[in-house]
């Protein structure tokens, strides 16, 4: 009887731990199935949300740019932003932003090089005494990205277009980031004190656009504007960011354009990801007046200096 009881014990417990290894089995089907899924709708969200933000313009790098993508190679951006979207602005505007970016997966950096708005160059068809910021209102991201390769000897392989309303959607969608703040200032009727400072969806075009109160000027705010970009770019990436992965790609879709295709991003997003060591440079002038408007005039060499940075950084000779 002992011996018949404990057979049907072992026979129950046996059953027993079946029932609970189907449901564990189970429970890993309905995950990886909802995984799968959800991994999916990403996919397709993210490949329609690129597929309205892209943008091809009229522009020559002298480079096989699909291929070095590829090949895991550094390329080069030009990052425009607009002072449009925001305060009821809807023309067209201007580029009140210019930087050039570099990204090098075997450095594992990014390059970020500042440009003043103001910065005097020459422009075909325009004449010599410009504006760089002028090259977009004359011919739009394709006049822009001609004029910097030209200024500055760097191959531009791609650009990424945005507006002031991107930066706040963005900003909303991704939640508040921590940057350094090197001035005690005020602006919009917010206080940004000295160190590290919160910047959110309320304040981050008041931090970001400020330049009068600022005894650097324009050199102040584009500091500024590396810091949020780097500390935005960061935040993209973690956990928390890709959760907010639909917000994101409605901020981006609905103020960003860009050349960069769905699957040159799938490869950047693959070969490029560790390459978040941001290294900032400056492109550095001194204001003059010329013809009653006023100038930033660059040095030839410190336009060499930055040229040849961002020239190593693209590992070119």
């Amino acid at each position: 009887m002992a011996k018949d009881e404990n057979i049907r014990h072992h026979h129950h417990h046996k059953k027993g731990k079946r029932k609970i290894w189907k449901y564990v089995v189970g429970f890993l089907i309905l995950f990886f199935a909802v995984d799968a899924v959800i991994l999916f709708k990403m996919y397709n969200d993210a490949k329609q949300a690129v597929d309205v933000t892209y943008k091809k313009v009229k522009h020559d790098s002298g480079r096989d740019n699909d291929a070095n993508i590829k090949n895991g190679k550094p390329f080069s951006i030009l990052l425009l932003g607009t002072d449009t979207g925001e305060y009821g602005r809807t023309y067209k505007g201007r580029s009140d932003t210019i930087m050039v970016a570099v990204v090098n997966p075997k450095t594992e950096t990014t390059t970020l090089a500042s440009i003043p708005r103001d910065t005097k160059v020459s422009i075909p068809g325009h004449g010599f005494n410009n504006k760089i910021n002028a090259a977009y209102a004359y011919d739009g991201v394709s006049g822009a990205m001609n004029t910097v390769q030209s200024y500055l000897n760097v191959p531009i392989d791609h650009y990424i277009e945005m507006n002031m309303g991107g930066l706040v959607q963005l900003s909303s969608a991704l939640g508040p980031i921590k940057v350094n703040n090197d001035l005690d200032f005020t602006n919009m009727d917010t206080h940004f004190p000295k160190g590290e400072v919160k910047i959110d969806k309320d304040n981050i075009l008041a931090f970001t656009r400020m330049r009068y109160e600022d005894p650097r000027g324009d050199y102040g705010r584009q500091k500024r504007q590396r810091e949020v970009l780097a500390g935005l770019v960061k935040k993209i990436t973690t956990v928390n960011g890709v959760m907010k992965y639909q917000d994101i790609l409605s901020a981006l879709s609905s103020n960003m354009k860009t050349d960069i295709t769905f699957d040159q991003m799938k490869t950047i997003a693959s070969k490029y990801r560790q390459a978040d060591n941001v290294k900032q440079l400056q492109l550095q002038g001194n204001g003059k007046m010329i013809d009653g408007v006023s100038y930033e005039v660059v040095p030839k060499a410190n336009s060499d200096k930055v040229s040849q940075q961002l020239r190593r950084a693209l590992e070119l000779k």
